[in-house]
């Protein structure tokens, strides 16, 4: 029996492509691929990540949150903040262990797409 192992691939739209490379390179630090016909497409771990031109009025999808594995959390949060990085709310925790607690922190792209760093960081 074939069954889905692996997600390959995910999209999100833009108003600006542009501004969405600079804040996905250059803010979030994912490697750029190549960009072709009013896309964009980033290695993001392993998985490809597709930011295309929205060609419809209206808003954007909205819905769906990219959540990244922040490595070495207090790292990865500092230097997000450095290159500018404006996150929407303090960190959540939803689950603590002896010594760490596993958080979430979210934050918006320029056309308002919900991301999130993720991860194990030393308890508060």
């Amino acid at each position: 029996m074939t069954t889905l192992s692996k997600l390959a691939q995910i999209a999100l739209s833009t108003r600006d492509l542009p501004k969405a490379v600079a804040f996905y390179r250059d803010v979030l630090g994912l490697k750029l691929l190549f960009e072709v016909s009013g896309m964009a497409f980033f290695d993001a771990g392993g998985t490809r990540l597709m930011i295309g031109q929205a060609h419809h009025e209206g808003p954007l999808q909205n819905n769906t949150y990219l959540y990244f594995d922040a490595g070495d959390w207090r790292a990865t949060e500092a230097a997000l903040i450095a290159r500018g990085l404006k996150f929407d709310r303090e960190a959540e925790i939803v689950q603590r262990a002896e010594g760490k607690e596993h958080a979430l922190r979210f934050f918006k792209d320029p056309d308002g797409n919900a991301l999130a760093i993720m991860g194990w960081r030393p308890a508060a």
